[in-house]
């Protein structure tokens, strides 16, 4: 190639990935409202993010932004990589002084974030957007958001177009079968399960079930046995929490008069990975469809 041809191409690709750089930050200054309520302005093209829930880093992943989170809390342990950031404390028990030490450009709290944490931060020059979803829709705009926030877009469209699929796709399949009924157990003594307005709420009925907490008082309620033991559930779900044979078929059915409700004595217990269940991340798609297998399992051989 002669010499002027191969200046006209590096002159070319340069252009091109200066016109590419002057789309992206054009799509700068972002404005959003999160679930907190607040508008936040984004300004340019977040480059060190800290997360303080699991579920918005595995959302930063699957966006493809893992070399810009610098933060997590304790229990970001997905995917792997996460484990190897530097924790800035649970999501509770936030350290500030880490935060800062990070430098971050924005960090994306969660719906039990303390409030005062969030007042700080923004004190100190820091973005903080707050997520808060209660069913699957919200945890889909929490990715579009995220994805708007971050220059992202694209791939958050991709992500929540292939979520919206797979919801779609399992509602087909189970649209004309009898909803059986369904109690998911969060933890044992007490017993609590989950109630309206909650995701885990809109993960049964999307498989195919009827949450016969759906009508309980508070979104993660106590619940009564006797109950549980009149509404009489077809299945019984429960998450298992790492306690060494506590969560285990065997287990329940060696609860006391537990042996007396419809979904054990048929030997209908499943035991679900809490984390794509109780996290409001994009894995809550596999947790629908482990979820729809257990109330039909017939439709998915």
């Amino acid at each position: 190639m002669k010499l002027k041809s191969k200046v006209i191409v590096l002159i070319s690709l340069f252009l091109l990935l200066i016109g590419s750089n002057l789309v992206r930050a054009a799509n700068f200054p972002i404005r959003v409202i999160d679930d907190l309520g607040r508008e936040v302005i984004i300004e340019e093209r977040p480059t060190r993010i800290i997360s303080l829930a699991p579920s918005n880093t595995e959302i930063l992943f699957e966006l493809g932004l893992g070399e810009e989170v610098v933060g997590v809390s304790q229990y970001a342990d997905y995917p792997e990589a996460a484990t190897k950031i530097t924790k800035v404390g649970t999501i509770k028990g936030i350290n500030l002084e880490r935060i800062l030490q990070l430098r971050p450009d924005l960090v994306l709290a969660s719906g039990i974030t303390p409030k005062d944490l969030v007042f700080k931060l923004e004190q100190f020059g820091i973005k903080v957007i707050g997520f808060n979803p209660k069913s699957i829709d919200e945890i889909i705009d929490s990715i579009s958001l995220i994805g708007k926030a971050t220059g992202q877009v694209e791939e958050a469209s991709r992500l929540t177009t292939k979520m919206r699929d797979k919801i779609e796709k399992i509602s087909q399949i189970v649209a004309d079968e009898p909803r059986l009924k369904v109690f998911y157990e969060v933890w044992q003594e007490p017993l609590y399960t989950a109630g309206p307005g909650t995701y885990v709420d809109d993960l049964i009925y999307l498989a195919g079930g009827i949450n016969i907490a759906h009508d309980a008082k508070g979104v993660w309620p106590q619940y009564n046995f006797e109950v549980l033991l009149a509404k009489n559930p077809d299945i019984y779900l429960l998450s298992n929490h790492g306690v060494e044979g506590k969560f285990s078929k065997e287990a329940v059915k060696e609860r006391e008069n537990f042996g007396k409700i419809k979904a054990i004595k048929q030997g209908r217990i499943y035991i679900l990975n809490p984390d794509i269940v109780n996290r409001a991340g994009p894995r809550i798609i596999i947790a629908l469809e482990k979820i729809a297998k257990a109330i039909h399992p017939e439709l998915f051989d």
